[in-house]
């Protein structure tokens, strides 16, 4: 079953961002990714009286809203407009925000999340939150052994802020016997009788 909660990226004063929020999906793995908590939306709300939205707070917003709205090809195009940003910190989250428009589709492209998410840590590796998100494409793509490196830099970074690492903590946790299935298969044999070219068959990734 799939389950939401439709949280908005805001930025006040610059960025204000914090993990918290959870995004599960059922199309993710053993894991899902982070969004904004809601927590920053009250903090926004209050500020909203005292200062207008910039113009890349309202370009972020209206990304945002289209692929809340399912629109993901219009919410990618939305964030790739909005160019480069000169903030390296604002650069990094515009690049997973747009990861997350692909993650969150209604038909998850994680191929397409995963260079995004990359050059999203490259920009800012204390970005905790990308860091997971970078671990759950990595995950949805097969590349296990990836998705455990970034679930871990995800928990340093997060333990570095002071904040909460639950969610790669738990993604990480999950992870596990995947990994464990890989390294027992490599550790084997095929069957004499295994046609050369036939596939194992796929772990069951629904949820």
């Amino acid at each position: 079953m799939i389950q939401r909660k439709h949280v908005s990226l805001f930025l006040v004063a610059g960025l204000a961002v914090s993990a918290g929020s959870l995004w599960a999906d059922n199309a993710a793995p053993a894991s899902t990714v982070q969004t904004t908590p809601s927590a920053v939306a009250t903090v926004v709300h209050k500020a909203k009286a005292a200062k207008q939205d910039s113009p890349t707070v309202t370009a972020m917003k209206a990304a945002i809203a289209l692929a809340d709205a399912g629109k993901t090809a219009e919410a990618v195009a939305a964030y790739e407009k909005m160019g480069v940003l000169k903030s390296k910190t604002m650069e990094a989250w515009r690049l997973n925000n747009e990861a997350l428009a692909y993650l969150q589709a209604a038909t998850p492209v994680p191929e397409k999340a995963v260079p995004l998410l990359e050059k999203s840590v490259a920009t800012d590796e204390n970005n905790y939150i990308a860091w997971n998100n970078l671990g759950s494409a990595y995950e949805q793509t097969d590349q296990l052994e990836k998705a455990k490196d970034a679930y871990q830099k995800s928990i340093d970074a997060a333990q570095t802020a002071n904040a909460s690492s639950a969610k790669a903590e738990g993604n990480l946790q999950n992870l596990q016997p995947k990994l464990d299935k890989l390294a027992a298969k490599n550790g084997e044999d095929q069957p004499a009788t295994t046609p050369v070219g036939t596939p194992a068959a796929e772990e069951d990734q629904s949820k």
